[in-house]
């Protein structure tokens, strides 16, 4: 008899622990509003399109099953046209993305009504998907933007932080100019004069 209640105290115990695995296997912390998303739910969350246009080096055109988004590239602001290094910046994104398909998370609108998002493209070596807003940070064609970077994770905004603090010690493409001007400096001098 004591063997058998043994036995049953184990199942519970097993079936609790399997509950317990599932759900957290299941459900992950949705990065916006804190609320649990499932990972299939996470997956539909990064759409698919096909950028048709390169404006500048954080602004891209997209299609997407008949619409088109104007896509502003998260957390990061690049030169502007017009600035030093904008054409570079505009190049670099052009050679990362242009006319390829991508996947991007989308993460609100701004005051001008472009979608705000971090997009991913297929690494041409691999399966693996690069995250472009870091990669342009990587490459010294973009800074992080502190201020619109807070809806992200911790180990997301410290990964933005170290790429940049990378690129500014080894002098990779901006960087390696005399005194970069970010672009929200070089902005407001414009409308000023």
């Amino acid at each position: 008899m004591e063997n058998q209640s043994d036995i049953i105290l184990i199942a519970i115990v097993m079936a609790i622990a399997a509950v317990i695995a599932f759900f957290r296997i299941a459900f992950s912390r949705d990065r916006h509003g804190g609320r649990s998303t499932t990972k299939v739910e996470h997956e539909k969350a990064l759409q698919t399109a096909k950028v048709d246009h390169v404006i500048d080096g954080d602004t891209v055109i997209v299609s997407s099953s008949y619409q088109k988004y104007r896509i502003r590239l998260d957390s990061i602001d690049c030169p502007e046209d017009g600035q030093h290094w904008g054409d570079i910046a505009k190049y670099g994104l052009i050679k990362l993305v242009g006319g390829r398909d991508i996947r991007f998370e989308e993460h609100g609108q701004d005051k001008h009504g472009r979608t705000i998002a971090t997009i991913y493209v297929q690494d041409g070596f691999s399966d693996k998907w690069i995250n472009v807003n870091a990669r342009m940070v990587t490459l010294g064609h973009a800074w992080v933007m502190r201020r619109f970077y807070k809806h992200l994770t911790k180990e997301r905004q410290n990964e933005l932080n170290r790429l940049e603090r990378w690129a500014k010690t080894k002098k990779v493409g901006l960087w390696n100019t005399p005194n970069p001007i970010p672009p929200w400096k070089w902005r407001n001098n414009s409308e000023e004069s």
